[in-house]
C-alpha cells in the first residue's frame, strides 16, 4: 500500500514536488529523516519513533521508487538480496557453524563481506567508509576496521603516550596561530581520543553528545542563577563567570544524587 502510494505521488496526477525529485535531490531528506530517527531513539519515546520509523519507511520506498522507475531493481529483488546476505553471513544462525569467541565470528563476517566483493568485481579496500556519515562515528568505524587486520595499538600505554606527543603538538601549532596546523594537529588529536573510546567500547559520537548536553544543563542553571542576581553573563567577567559556573556544577551534581 506504501509503495502504491508513492507509485501514485510520482505518477501521472500525481504530486508535481514529488515528480520533480531526483536520487541527489532527494538524499538530504533521506539523511534528515535518519537523524530525526536517531535523535527519537535517544530520547526513548516509542510514539516518536514509531512516527519516525514510518517517515524513513516513506524514504526508503521513495528512493527504490526512483531506481524502479528506470528499470534498475524492484523493492522484491532489494528485499530479497539483504535476505540472502544475512543468511550468508549468520552460518552460525542458519547452517549450524560454531564459533569459539565473538572475534572468530566478526573474522568470518569479515571473509563472507570480502567474498562477496570479489563475486561483485568491486575493488573495496579495508577502510572504505562513507564520507557522509557523521566524523566522530566514521573515525571510529575507520579504527575499528584497521584494528581487525592487527594494525593497532599494542596497549594502552603507548596510545596515551602518543596522546601527549600530539597534545605537544597541538601546543606548538597554536604557537604558530597558523590556521591550517591548528586544523591538522586538532584532527590528529581527535583520531587519538576516539581510539581510546574504541579501545574501551564506548561510542565517541554518544560520549560527545552526553558532554554536550551536561555543558547544555549546567549552563542554563548558570543563566538562570545569574537573571536571580539581575545580571547577564555578558556583563561578568571571567573570574564572576567561574564562580557562578561552579554553583550551577554544584546544584546539577546535587539533582543528579536525588534521582
Amino acid at each position: 500500500e506504501l509503495l502504491e502510494l508513492i507509485d501514485r505521488l510520482r505518477g501521472p496526477g500525481g504530486c508535481t514536488w514529488d515528480q520533480k525529485q531526483t536520487v541527489q535531490t532527494f538524499k538530504s531528506f533521506l539523511i534528515e529523516e535518519t537523524h530525526e530517527l536517531s535523535e527519537a531513539l535517544d530520547k526513548d519515546e516509542p510514539i516518536q519513533v514509531k512516527e519516525e520509523l514510518g517517515d524513513l519507511f516513506f524514504q526508503l520506498g521513495f528512493v527504490n521508487q526512483l531506481y524502479e522507475e528506470e528499470n534498475h531493481f524492484t523493492i522484491t529483488e532489494v528485499l530479497q538480496s539483504i535476505i540472502d546476505k544475512m543468511i550468508r553471513r549468520h552460518p552460525h544462525v542458519f547452517e549450524g557453524k560454531k564459533f569459539a569467541t565473538n572475534e572468530e565470528m566478526r573474522r568470518n563476517w569479515a571473509r563472507v563481506k570480502e567474498k562477496e566483493n570479489l563475486n561483485k568485481k568491486v575493488k573495496t579496500y579495508a577502510l572504505d567508509v562513507p564520507k557522509s556519515m557523521p566524523a566522530l562515528i566514521r573515525s571510529q568505524r575507520i579504527s575499528s576496521r584497521a584494528a581487525r587486520t592487527g594494525f593497532d595499538w599494542p596497549n594502552m600505554q603507548s596510545l596515551m603516550a602518543k596522546v601527549a606527543d600530539e597534545m605537544d603538538e597541538l601546543s606548538e601549532a597554536l604557537e604558530t596561530e597558523k590556521k591550517e596546523f591548528i586544523e591538522e594537529e586538532l584532527g590528529d588529536l581527535f583520531l587519538l581520543l576516539v581510539n581510546i573510546s574504541r579501545k574501551f567500547d564506548i561510542n565517541s559520537e554518544e560520549c560527545l553528545h552526553s558532554a554536550s548536553e551536561k555543558f547544555i544543563q549546567r549552563f542554563k542553571i548558570m543563566e538562570q542563577l545569574v537573571s536571580e542576581e539581575n545580571l547577564s553573563i555578558e556583563e561578568l567577567n571571567s573570574s564572576d563567570q567561574l564562580v557562578f559556573w561552579n554553583k550551577a556544577k554544584k546544584q546539577l551534581n546535587q539533582k543528579k544524587l536525588k534521582v
